[in-house]
């Protein structure tokens, strides 16, 4: 089971590769938290259309939103207020059910391991597609040049991806 933030859907939504997300982690369904649910909504609301694909997947059935229950809002209440909604949420979620949980937030990895919950970052993916041969290394590549160029997201190095 996969909870996955609302930062790393946008960018696979934004790229036009939400797809991909299913592969990497061999699920028909992925999961969000409502808090992550309710972010992709305002989203569209303020006119941040890449985002339709995700309700579309949600109508479908392929993206499944859970929501918390009183336990999941103690363990919240012990993170960081720093952390955002979809975050302590998802965060939560991953904790009841042992999930993974996809995000690219690097404090958010450090809570994560400190609480005994599994994350995978934006790096560990990248680094899955063609480990696991979704796609060639030259398509990774590919993949971080449309993320760079419509998320604007700047890697550090590409290099931990394809150690």
């Amino acid at each position: 089971m996969v909870f996955v933030d609302t930062d790393v859907l946008s960018i696979f939504a934004k790229i036009e590769r939400l797809p991909l997300l299913f592969a990497v982690f061999d699920q028909e369904t992925l999961n969000i938290a409502n808090a992550v649910e309710n972010e992709v909504k305002t989203g569209i609301s303020k006119g941040f259309h890449v985002f339709d694909d995700i309700i579309s997947l949600q109508t479908q059935g392929q993206i499944r939103t859970y929501h918390t229950t009183p336990a999941d809002q103690e363990f919240m209440n012990s993170l960081p207020q720093t952390l955002g909604a979809g975050e302590s949420e998802s965060m939560a979620l991953c904790k009841r059910f042992t999930a993974i949980f996809a995000s690219n937030e690097r404090r958010v990895m450090h809570y994560c391991k400190a609480n005994g919950i599994d994350c995978i970052n934006l790096v560990r993916i990248l680094r899955a597609f063609w480990e696991l041969q979704i796609l060639s290394q030259t398509d990774v590549r590919k993949v971080i040049t449309e993320i760079e160029t419509e998320d604007r997201l700047k890697f550090r190095s590409i290099d931990p991806i394809f150690k």
